[in-house]
C-alpha cells in the first residue's frame, strides 16, 4: 500500500471520528439509581511536565502501567518493544543499548556518542544508554513519547523520550507489597516495595527488585544476573510545600547479552557477497560453543595467512550505578515552583564477544550532574505557562580494548559535555473548547574530548594480495594493555612497526608483522539550537480532542578517532501531528489516532571509512550523513466490552524512506558489502566507494506493527479468575546498513497467555504465564565484521513460563 493512500484514508477517519462525536457521547448505556456504571479508568501523565489526563494532552504518548510490565517481563527499555509498536529497542555489547522510535535513533553505542531517544529516569535525564537498566520495579507507570521533545526535554530528544516514574512515598499509609516468580531457564524474579508512614507529614518507601535467569543460548550467555534498590523520603511541611529525597542503587552482572554466527561471507563475482551458513549453527547456539569453534577453526583469513581458532575469553557484566535527586514543589496562589537537583554515577567494566571479538573490553566512569527548575502558572483565566532552567554536566573516563583476532585497538578517553537550557511553554485558551500553544527552547552544549586510539594490525608478508601462508603466526591474543600486546609480539620475533600502512617497506613473503598505528585526538565542539514548538487543541466535544502541533528536536554532534573528521554536526527533524484523543459509549470506547510526518536531516552515521591524515587510516568514523521522511499513522483502541471484558489494540503503519543517504567506504580492491548502488571515487584524493542508499527503507522501521490483547474476568464470589491473551505483529525491518539479505530481520507474530486466580481486593493473586507462545527468535541486531567475514546476530527472548504471585498488605 502507498503511503499517500493510507495517509489519505487516515484523514478520512479523522474525519468521521469527529462528524458527529456528541451524539455518540450522549448516548450512554442504560442504567439504575443502584446499579455501577464500569467505564474506562483516567490515566494521568506528566509528558508535558505536569500532570494531566492523557487523554487531555495534545501530544503522542504510549502509557505502560505496571502490571503490563511485569506481565511482560520488563526490565530493560529495550524490552519495551514487545508492548510499543512505534518503539525499536536493541541490545547491543555489554550494558549499552540503542533505541528508535519510528526509524529515528542512534546507530551506534560508546561513551563518545549520544543517543537520540531521551531516557529519564525519575524526572532525571540519564547520559549514558549503558546506564537506563536498574529503574523497572516499584513503577507507577512508563511512558512512551512519540516525536521529538525539543522544548521540554531537551537536546538528544529527536525522536522521543522514554519516561520512567517509580510509585512515590504515599502519606498516612503503612503497607507492602511483593512479587516474586519462577520460570523456565531457571528464572528467578522479585520485586516489593514498603511504605511507612512517620507521622501525618511524610513517609518512607523502600523497594527492592532481582532479575536473574540463564542464558538463551547453549554457552551460557543472553544471560541476566541484575538487582536493584531504592529508597525515598516524602514530607510536606506545609499544604503548599513538598519534599521529596531518593537515593537508588544497582548492578548488572552475568555474562549479558549473547549472539549467534550466522555464517560467513565472501565475494563471488557478478552474484556480489554471498552468505555461506554456519555448518550446525543455529539461533539456539552461542558463540562459545564446540559448533561455533569448528567454525572459526576452519575459517581461512588472508590478512594473517592462517585459519582462525575459537576465542577463547568469555564475556561478562560487572556494573554499578546510583545516583541520589531531591524534588522540591512549593505551590503558590501565583503558580508552582519544581526543583530538582540531581546527581549519578556509573562505574562498568564489561566484556563481550564476536566471531572477530576474542574480547571488547571497556573499563568505563560515568559522572553527571544536572538541575532543573520550572514555574507553572496562570495569567489569568485564559492563559497557562511554564517557564523554565535546565543545566546538565557530565564527565566519561573510559579505557576500552577490542581484540579482534587479527586486528585489536586500544582506546583511552576523557569527554566532558556541558549543556544550559531555557525554556518555556504557554497556552491561550481561545475559547472555552479551542486552545492555542507556544513552546520553545534554547540550548547551549559545549563538548570536550581527549584521546588517544592505538590499533595494531597483524599482517603477513605483503599487505596487499595476494598474502601468504603463516600457519604459525599467534593471532591478536587479548590484553589488557597495548604495552603487553607489543611486548608478546616481540617476545615472538615478530616486529611491531609503528609505519603506516601505505608507505611499508618491502617485506620478505611470509614473514609477519604487526602494524602500530596510534591516533591522537584533542577536540572541543560547541553548539546551539533554538527548538520549537505550536500546536491547536478543540475540544471537539467533552471526550473528543483534536489537535494539530508542528514541533522540532535536535541530537547534539559528538566526536570520532579520525584525524580531519574529529567531529560531527548535531541532526534535527521536524515533525508535523494531527491527532484525535476520544471517549465514546458512556466512557467504555476509547479511539486515539494520530498521523505524523517527520522531516529528518543531517542523520549521524557511523562506520567504518578513511580519515583524512597522511597518510589516511581506516577508523569507525560518525558523518552527518542521511536525510529521511518518516511519516504514517497510528491508532490505539480500548473497548470496555463488558464490565468483565477488556479489548485493546494499537496499529501503526510507517512509511520511513531515505531521501539521501550516500557515504564513503575504502576502496581496497574488492567491491564495497552492500545491496546499494556504489561507484569508485577519488574526490578526496583517496580511493574510495561512494555507496548511495537513497530511496531505501530506513533500518528499525517496520512497515506495520500491530498489538492487540483481551482481558476476561470471571467473577467467584470473593475471587476472581482472570484470563489474559495478547498477541504482536512486527513487519520486516533492516537492522543493519548494508541492506543485504541476511540484514533483513524477518517479520514474526508473538504471543501471550496468563491466566490469573486473585481475591477481588487485590491483597494476593496467583499467575501462571507463557510469553511468546510461538518460541520465535526475532533478529533484532546484525553484526557484519569485515576483519573475519562473518555475520552474527542478536535476538528477542525464546519462549519463557513460569508462575508469579503477589501479595499486598
Amino acid at each position: 500500500m502507498k503511503a499517500s493512500d493510507v495517509l489519505s484514508t487516515s484523514a478520512v477517519i479523522l474525519g468521521l471520528l469527529h462528524a458527529a462525536p456528541v451524539i455518540a457521547q450522549e448516548a450512554p448505556g442504560e442504567r439504575t439509581e443502584d446499579q455501577e456504571v464500569v467505564t474506562l479508568g483516567e490515566i494521568v501523565v506528566t509528558a508535558q511536565r505536569v500532570e494531566e489526563n492523557v487523554q487531555r494532552t495534545p501530544v503522542a504518548v504510549a502509557v505502560i502501567d505496571p502490571d503490563a510490565l511485569i506481565r511482560s517481563g520488563v526490565s530493560r527499555p529495550d524490552q519495551l518493544t514487545n508492548l510499543v509498536p512505534a518503539f525499536v529497542g536493541q541490545e547491543a555489547g555489554g550494558p549499552y543499548q540503542t533505541y528508535f522510535v519510528r526509524g529515528v535513533g542512534n546507530f551506534t553505542a560508546n561513551p563518545y556518542s549520544d543517543p537520540a531517544i531521551a531516557f529519564n529516569a525519575d524526572g532525571v535525564y540519564i547520559g549514558r544508554p549503558s546506564s537506563s537498566s536498574g529503574f523497572f520495579y516499584d513503577l507507577s507507570r512508563v511512558e512512551v513519547l512519540k516525536g521529538p521533545q525539543g522544548t521540554l526535554y531537551g537536546r538528544n530528544a529527536t525522536g522521543g523520550a522514554v519516561n520512567v516514574i517509580p510509585a512515590r512515598p504515599v502519606l498516612g499509609e503503612n503497607s507492602a507489597e511483593l512479587v516474586a516468580g519462577f520460570g523456565n531457564f531457571s528464572a528467578i524474579e522479585a520485586q516489593g516495595a514498603v511504605n511507612v508512614a512517620l507521622g501525618d507529614r511524610s513517609a518512607l518507601r523502600f523497594a527492592a527488585n532481582i532479575m536473574q535467569h540463564d542464558g538463551y543460548l547453549s554457552d551460557g550467555t543472553a544471560e541476566q544476573d541484575d538487582w536493584g534498590a531504592r529508597l525515598q523520603y516524602l514530607v510536606e511541611p506545609t499544604d503548599s510545600l513538598s519534599i521529596r529525597l531518593a537515593a537508588d542503587y544497582s548492578e548488572q552482572n552475568g555474562a549479558g547479552p549473547g549472539a549467534y554466527l550466522v555464517g560467513t561471507f565472501a565475494f563471488a563475482g557478478p552474484a556480489g557477497y554471498v552468505l555461506t551458513p554456519a555448518p550446525g549453527v543455529t539461533d539456539k547456539i552461542g558463540l562459545h560453543s564446540p559448533q561455533t569453534d569448528a567454525v572459526l577453526s576452519s575459517v581461512f583469513n588472508s590478512q594473517a595467512g592462517r585459519v582462525l581458532e575459537p576465542l577463547g575469553t568469555f564475556p561478562f557484566n560487572d556494573n554499578q550505578y546510583w545516583g541520589v535527586l531531591a524534588e522540591l514543589e512549593w505551590s503558590t496562589d501565583a503558580g508552582t515552583l519544581t526543583v530538582l537537583p540531581a546527581y549519578r554515577e556509573a562505574e562498568l567494566d564489561f566484556l563481550f564477544t564476536a566471531p572477530a571479538f576474542r574480547g571488547g573490553r571497556t573499563v568505563e566512569q560515568d559522572e553527571q550532574f544536572s538541575i532543573e527548575a520550572r514555574w507553572a502558572g496562570k495569567a489569568g483565566d485564559r492563559v497557562d505557562y511554564l517557564v523554565g532552567a535546565y543545566y546538565f554536566d557530565e564527565s566519561v573516563e573510559a579505557a576500552a580494548q577490542f581484540a579482534q583476532l587479527v586486528l585489536s585497538p586500544y582506546q583511552t578517553l576523557v569527554t566532558d559535555t556541558e549543556s544550559t537550557a531555557v525554556f518555556g511553554k504557554v497556552t491561550f485558551s481561545l475559547t472555552d473548547t479551542l486552545r492555542l500553544t507556544a513552546a520553545g527552547r534554547y540550548t547551549e552544549d559545549k563538548k570536550r574530548f581527549d584521546g588517544v586510539s592505538e590499533t595494531h594490525l597483524l599482517f603477513c608478508g605483503n599487505p596487499a594480495p595476494p598474502q601468504d601462508f603463516c600457519p604459525d603466526v599467534p593471532l591478536m591474543p587479548f590484553f589488557e594493555t597495548a604495552e603487553e600486546l607489543r611486548a608478546f609480539y616481540a617476545s615472538n620475533g615478530i616486529p611491531v612497526t609503528p609505519v603506516p600502512l601505505y608507505v611499508l617497506p618491502g617485506f620478505v613473503d611470509g614473514t609477519p608483522f604487526v602494524l602500530n598505528a596510534p591516533i591522537p585526538i584533542n577536540s572541543k565542539l560547541d553548539n546551539d539550537k533554538f527548538t520549537y514548538r505550536a500546536a491547536l487543541e478543540w475540544d471537539v466535544a467533552p471526550r473528543s480532542l483534536l489537535y494539530l502541533s508542528y514541533e522540532t528536536g535536535y541530537r547534539s554532534g559528538g566526536f570520532s578517532f579520525a584525524r580531519g573528521l574529529e567531529t560531527y554536526l548535531p541532526e534535527e527533524i521536524k515533525a508535523t501531528t494531527l491527532g484525535s484523543k476520544n471517549r465514546f459509549f458512556d466512557n467504555r470506547l476509547q479511539l486515539n489516532v494520530e498521523l505524523f510526518r517527520w522531516k529528518y536531516t543531517d542523520q549521524q552515521y557511523s562506520q567504518f571509512g578513511y580519515d583524512r591524515g597522511n597518510p589516511p587510516a581506516t577508523v569507525f568514523v560518525t558523518r552527518n550523513i542521511g536525510n529521511s521522511t518518516n511519516q504514517g499513522i497510528d491508532i490505539e483502541m480500548q473497548w470496555l466490552a463488558t464490565p468483565n471484558t477488556l479489548i485493546g489494540t494499537t496499529l501503526q503503519y510507517l512509511d520511513a524512506e531515505y531521501d539521501s543517504f550516500v557515504y564513503l567506504t575504502p576502496n581496497q580492491g574488492l567491491p564495497p558489502n552492500t545491496a546499494c548502488a556504489f561507484s569508485p571515487t577519488t574526490e578526496n584524493g583517496l580511493n574510495e566507494w561512494r555507496v548511495d542508499c537513497s530511496g531505501r527503507e530506513a533500518f528499525n522501521a517496520p512497515e506495520w506493527s500491530f498489538n492487540a490483547s483481551i482481558q476476561q474476568t470471571i467473577p467467584l464470589g470473593d475471587n476472581r479468575i482472570v484470563l489474559q491473551a495478547s498477541t504482536r505483529f512486527r513487519d520486516d525491518m533492516w537492522v543493519a546498513p548494508d541492506y543485504q539479505p541476511w540484514a533483513l530481520s524477518k517479520s514474526d507474530w508473538q504471543s501471550n497467555l496468563a491466566v490469573t486466580f486473585d481475591h477481588a481486593d487485590g491483597n494476593w493473586f496467583v499467575t501462571g504465564f507463557v510469553n511468546n507462545i510461538e518460541d520465535n527468535r526475532r533478529i533484532t541486531y546484525i553484526s557484519t565484521t569485515p576483519s573475519v567475514s562473518a555475520v552474527t546476530a542478536m535476538f528477542s527472548a525464546p519462549r519463557t513460563y513460569g508462575l508469579r504471585v503477589g501479595f499486598r498488605f
